[in-house]
């Protein structure tokens, strides 16, 4: 009982310590990233950054619209590769046909007793 009160009251004065120096340590922070934010250096590359994006937004949203229709309408046709290249052509093989697998259940086929 009383290792679990030294404990206790190590932890209570470990945060109310480490409280305060986390809170000058913060603001410490904060008021840096402030001066930094408000340097004209960066606001010059923030405004240049600014005008690319969008100077080519125009042109990525009409590419992802152009891509996200090409995807539905793959989407639609299970038979089609996305690349229109099959896997073994690819790989310059000829595709090879299968059989659908059948699938049994594990007493399939197995006689079980039951009570009489």
């Amino acid at each position: 009982m009383q290792k679990a009160l030294i404990f206790a009251a190590g932890a209570a004065a470990g945060f109310v310590l480490g409280t305060r120096s986390g809170r000058q340590t913060y603001e410490k922070m904060r008021h840096q990233s402030v001066e930094l934010w408000h340097n004209p250096t960066v606001q010059e590359k923030v405004s240049e950054a600014t005008e690319a994006v969008k100077d080519k937004a125009p042109q990525v949203q009409h590419k992802v619209g152009e891509l996200a229709k090409k995807a539905t309408h793959r989407g639609s046709d299970t038979n089609t590769p996305a690349n229109g290249v099959s896997l073994g052509d690819a790989a310059g093989r000829t595709p090879m046909t299968t059989e659908p697998a059948t699938v049994t259940s594990p007493t399939e086929g197995k006689h079980t007793q039951g009570p009489n």
